[in-house]
């Protein structure tokens, strides 16, 4: 088969390999769009050495139809389309065990520590597969999981209808979130900050009511007049790596700084840079700060939304390519600041 190999640190092409072989519980999926997601990037730039062997086969964010199922698996047969839920956990921790199975010790993701979306056939868990709903074009499975992330993070955050929300960063991430915020939750105010101008206009066209340009604006200022000085309910910080701005503060000093007395951060951004906060205003505010890793069980959920029609994946989709296209596609996800969700066609090759 035809996959996107990542051979090395920054080196990533379309390649031919063997095709894999399933066991009784797995399915063998034909594999019809993956994402690129910033993880993707990192790996690309060699950051998960401890975890990526090479040659790989990444992506996560990925879905396409069943063209076998092994003998123990129920519920699916060929033909069927589905999506990927990417995480197997071993079940057997004591995270597992306290149900933060998306904390597992031993955590593996398809595409990441095993073969995954951007090879033309992956074998898939048939407990990792969720049915792919009519109504729903494949173009858009990679979105299930960036939905499903958005869900988790704002059910970490305890976000309830008429709270206001600031989420630090829109990129892939964030507007993922905004998305499923604006259109599931019903906030009372929701703000979102960037440096880059597309990404704000997105964020206006999804619904946030206020989309803050750092370069221009101090975004802990413009929050405390929004809310008359009382500060907002929760903060999501979606950055990660950040850029530094002259006379501004880093993303999680903001993220403090505009919180209310007793209000919730959720920090879910992976950026490798120590983030100095002042942990006096935290203390007086008694302030949460509460972390969220990848998914817990908010497929279904992402599904149902995307099939209702309430979110808006063709706004976040902003490019597609071929995988035999697949190494000029990082590039773009990587350096174009107006590309918020590459995905590929990993068919055509």
């Amino acid at each position: 088969m035809k996959a996107g190999i990542l051979y090395q640190d920054g080196e990533i092409r379309c390649g031919t390999t063997a095709d894999p072989e399933i066991r009784e519980s797995e399915v063998l999926l034909e594999t019809g769009f993956a994402g690129i997601c910033g993880t993707d990037v990192h790996i690309f730039h060699g950051e998960f050495h401890d975890r990526v062997a090479y040659p790989a086969i990444l992506g996560h964010e990925f879905g396409g139809i069943v063209r076998e199922a092994g003998r123990q698996v129920k519920g699916y047969r060929a033909g069927d389309r589905v999506a990927v839920d990417p995480i197997i956990s071993c079940h057997n921790c004591l995270a597992c065990h306290t149900g933060h199975i998306n904390a597992c010790r031993t955590l593996k993701l398809l595409g990441v520590d095993l073969a995954g979306g951007y090879g033309q056939y992956v074998a898939v868990p048939s407990d990792r597969l969720f049915p792919l709903p009519d109504s729903v074009p494949m173009k858009f499975v990679p979105m299930v999981e960036m939905y499903g992330l958005g869900n988790h993070i704002l059910a970490r955050g305890k976000v309830q209808p008429g709270e206001t929300v600031a989420i630090l960063g829109a990129g892939r991430l964030g507007l993922s979130v905004l998305d499923v915020l604006c259109h599931s939750v019903s906030p009372g105010l929701t703000l979102i900050t960037d440096m880059v101008s597309f990404r704000l206009e997105t964020a206006r066209q999804i619904g946030a009511d206020l989309a803050i340009d750092v370069l221009r604006d101090d975004p802990v200022v413009r929050a405390m007049e929004l809310t008359q000085g009382v500060g907002v309910d929760c903060v999501i910080e979606c950055i990660g790596h950040f850029h530094e701005i002259p006379g501004q503060d880093n993303p999680m000093q903001q993220a403090v700084g505009m919180i209310r007395n007793g209000g919730r951060i959720v920090t879910c951004g992976m950026g490798a840079q120590h983030s100095p906060i002042h942990f006096k205003t935290l203390v007086v505010k008694e302030a949460e700060i509460i972390a969220s890793r990848v998914t817990r069980g908010e497929f279904p959920r992402a599904l149902r939304q995307m099939a209702k029609g309430i979110l808006h994946p063709e706004k976040l989709v902003t490019g597609e390519a071929p995988l035999s296209e697949i190494t000029a596609a990082f590039v773009k996800a990587d350096r174009d600041p107006a590309t918020i969700k590459m995905v590929l066609d990993v068919q055509r090759a």
